[in-house]
């Protein structure tokens, strides 16, 4: 298999086509952003816009640089609640206990995972990966996450030293998977492999001395989804994006507890994460401290460029 190969495409049909917001201005980035559960991009996208900066001006006239594209999730039908089908990325279970029946998660992250490749891809035709900025809310963050340390592609040049993408954004959300990339790191991957619902065990896991730790973590999420793992010699840029995670201590949807374990563990990947619980706070990102802060990452990370004034 090529290296640039992904191994699978997003299914089109049942799937909506993104809403695209062209940049302002020269392009010189791209946002893409993943609405949360039971949510559409024609609904999300409008309100994400015109978010509040405490310079008084809304998010998209503040970056007129970005091209901002909005997915809408695949209609899927839940496992749980009377089997009724709802917008979502990837089924789960329970948002209280995101680990439980994790495999009637995978199929859902294949597919978004898949579709997120393909826009990234269609985005470095024009703009460097650098440029790319990757975020969700909620189950869009959570999506976003797993699509992150699962992608690899080749032929964006030399991996080993710079990122996948410029960085990824995260909302209130939580990390797929987090409880065995967590026993990987801690050298007890083996300890349930009896109960392991996907029947996987290390096959496939170059586990040998020169596979480092972090690549055996991505490995387990790519074969998850079926995407072959990557040897020592793929080096994987995934763990060099630095990753932005906000999350309201007050949430009652997704508990912050989640997005501080997801931030934990992709800090024992390596990464380089910035995690800030927002004191009193629901479930939503919070206006306008959130969105400074953001901003000011993205200003640091990916040299994003700020329009004070119209």
């Amino acid at each position: 298999m090529d290296d640039g190969d992904l191994s699978f495409t997003a299914p089109t049909t049942n799937h909506v086509e993104p809403l695209i917001y062209p940049a302002q201005s020269e392009h010189t980035h791209t946002f893409i952003f993943l609405h949360g559960r039971g949510d559409t991009a024609q609904n999300f996208a409008p309100r994400f816009l015109l978010s509040e900066h405490s310079s008084g001006r809304p998010l998209q006239d503040l970056l007129p640089g970005v091209k901002f594209i909005f997915p809408t999730a695949k209609r899927r039908r839940m496992a749980a609640n009377n089997r009724c089908t709802i917008s979502q990325w990837f089924d789960i279970v329970s948002l209280t206990d995101s680990a439980k029946r994790e495999e009637v998660q995978v199929e859902g992250l294949r597919e978004s995972s898949a579709m997120i490749y393909q826009i990234i891809m269609r985005e470095t035709a024009s703009i460097p990966c650098g440029n790319i900025v990757l975020g969700g809310l909620s189950q869009g963050c959570a999506t976003a996450l797993y699509a992150l340390l699962t992608f690899y592609d080749a032929t964006l040049g030399d991996s080993a030293v710079r990122p996948a993408i410029g960085a990824v954004v995260g909302m209130s959300g939580w990390l797929p998977f987090r409880k065995q990339i967590d026993e990987i790191m801690s050298g007890a991957e083996g300890s349930d492999q009896g109960e392991d619902p996907y029947n996987r065990g290390k096959e496939g896991l170059d586990s040998g001395t020169t596979t480092s730790t972090e690549t055996q973590a991505v490995n387990f999420l790519r074969e998850n989804v079926d995407l072959p793992a990557l040897t020592a010699s793929q080096p994987t840029a995934a763990l060099r994006t630095p990753v932005f995670l906000g999350h309201g201590t007050a949430d009652l949807t997704v508990d912050v507890t989640l997005g501080e374990g997801a931030a934990s563990t992709l800090e024992s990947l390596g990464m380089d994460v910035r995690w800030v619980p927002y004191k009193d706070f629901y479930h939503w990102y919070k206006e306008p401290e959130e969105i400074d802060d953001v901003v000011a990452f993205l200003q640091e990370k990916v040299d994003l460029k700020v329009s004070w004034t119209a």
